[in-house]
């Protein structure tokens, strides 16, 4: 092929275009092409005079062809855009020098019946029969504008700290909850490494931490910890991830980090940390003296009716004793460090517990009734769960007798039901609140004991709930741990 060749194919020369594989009139081509564009073809002369328009133009702006020939440009630019429009183009006319990039510029046209629509516009110069003239292409972006102020919409209205890197760990984006609570605004941090922003500079371990986040991310992995960053008027401890954003291909492209202000919540698990060694030890160790106190005097005093005020102290005390082991038992559930969870046999741990409970209450009858080969998400804690529930129906059971009847059921959802029904007094609404339900725990409304609260505890860690069934016709209650079938 000669270099003369090569020059026709690539200029699309009507010899080309009249051989054998392109059988007609280069001009009959084109026209069919942009005729049947879905993209909006405009052309203007030096006076701003539209002097084509394909049909495509019409779908995005309602304007057919023969509406807009012969009229000018500005039919189709807002009126308070016209001035600047003219003074460009009247610009580059005369000097050459174009105001704005002409590839790929977006820009609000004006259509027939009044409302803006956001194209895309590529223009280009060029000439025919000695006049000078300027084609766009127009792209209709209504939707893609509309998809993006969905997400400005998200990305700035959330609680949470919210910003988008690229892959080397460079702010390309950051929302308005953490631009607010740094007291910066977003163009101080923009194109500045993360490790290096306002908010990591409180010390050196924040700092060190955003940028190991940075590199595992960008290595596929995702970050997860705990850090105390810097703010306008106060620090903060956050829940702080970086997770990356991969291709097709698997190669992260970018990077989204989040923080979630845990500032609050770390001061009550202080709090609560405190409690728990005052109930551990103190408290425990006082009511213990109490209790052996009480017992002697018991056992020493003469007096029947001193005797009686003694017993009745011995009483209290153990109580509250037992009060105090299950408080601990609830804070060690709460305060404990997250635990691995594993498989857990329902039907061993349900045998396990009961033929414990059997030797403590023999008057009681605890019958399982049904078991399905049912395992679980759990760890050890799950025989608390249990003991805690079915214990609590033997003693609050109104017969001398209890009788309590257990059935495990898998359900069709995933999960796995453990049903304890008992005959005794319907659990009062004041220990219901909160436990099976979403009412707030008020002075007023609270339930006495502690262990309906730790199972409940403990069956949400392990992402399961507990559920509460009256049983008016035949009498008691019907409480129910529902957890996630193990994979």
């Amino acid at each position: 092929m000669t270099d003369g060749d090569r020059q026709r194919e690539r200029s699309g020369s009507t010899d080309d275009l009249e051989s054998p594989l392109f059988p007609f009139e280069e001009g009959e081509f084109f026209r069919q092409l942009v005729a049947n564009t879905s993209e909006g073809l405009l052309t203007i002369d030096e006076e701003s005079t539209i002097v084509f328009a394909n049909p495509a133009i019409e779908e995005i702006l309602g304007y057919s062809p023969a509406d807009l020939i012969g009229s000018s440009k500005m039919t189709l630019i807002p009126e308070r855009l016209q001035p600047a429009h003219a003074a460009g183009l009247e610009k580059y006319l005369r000097t050459g020098e174009k105001h704005i990039d002409w590839d790929g510029i977006e820009l609000p046209a004006l259509h027939k019946d009044g409302h803006e629509v956001p194209v895309l516009v590529s223009l280009r110069e060029h000439t025919h029969e000695g006049h000078r003239l300027f084609t766009g292409l127009f792209r209709d972006i209504s939707a893609r504008k509309a998809r993006q102020r969905r997400f400005e919409a998200v990305f700035d209205n959330t609680y949470q700290f919210t910003g988008l890197l690229e892959s080397n760990g460079t702010v390309l984006e950051v929302n308005r909850t953490a631009l607010s609570f740094a007291g910066v605004e977003r163009d101080e941090v923009i194109g500045e490494p993360v490790w290096d922003t306002y908010w990591f500079q409180l010390d050196e371990d924040a700092r060190e931490t955003a940028l190991e986040a940075v590199e595992r991310a960008g290595d596929g992995e995702l970050f997860r910890g705990e850090l105390r960053i810097q703010g306008d008027d106060r620090t903060a401890v956050i829940d702080f991830s970086v997770r990356p954003i991969t291709d097709q291909q698997g190669a992260v492209q970018l990077l989204v980090v989040e923080g979630r202000d845990v500032t609050a919540l770390k001061l009550r698990e202080q709090h609560l940390r405190v409690l728990h060694r005052l109930l551990r030890h103190n408290l425990r160790n006082e009511l213990n003296v109490i209790s052996g106190f009480a017992e002697t005097l018991v056992a020493e005093l003469e007096d029947g009716g001193h005797r009686e005020n003694a017993a009745e102290i011995a009483a209290a005390a153990a109580s509250l004793i037992e009060l105090n082991e299950s408080a601990k038992e609830l804070a060690d559930a709460a305060l404990e460090d997250e635990r691995p969870q594993r498989p857990v046999d329902v039907r061993d741990a349900l045998e396990a517990v009961v033929a414990d409970l059997r030797d403590r209450y023999p008057a009681s009858t605890i019958a399982i009734t049904e078991t399905a080969d049912a395992v679980v998400v759990g760890d050890e804690r799950f025989t608390i769960v249990l003991e805690e529930l079915i214990e609590n129906a033997i003693v609050h059971a109104d017969a001398a007798e209890p009788v309590v009847e257990i059935a495990v059921v898998e359900a069709g959802d995933g999960t796995v039901a453990v049903r304890i029904r008992d005959t005794g007094p319907g659990i009062p609404a004041s220990e219901r609140a909160g436990i099976f339900n979403d009412e707030q725990v008020t002075q007023v409304r609270h339930g006495n004991g502690l262990g309906l609260w730790l199972a409940s505890l403990i069956v949400d860690d392990y992402g399961g709930y507990l559920d509460y069934e009256p049983r008016p016709d035949e009498g008691g209650n019907c409480v129910i741990v529902r957890l996630p079938r193990a994979q």
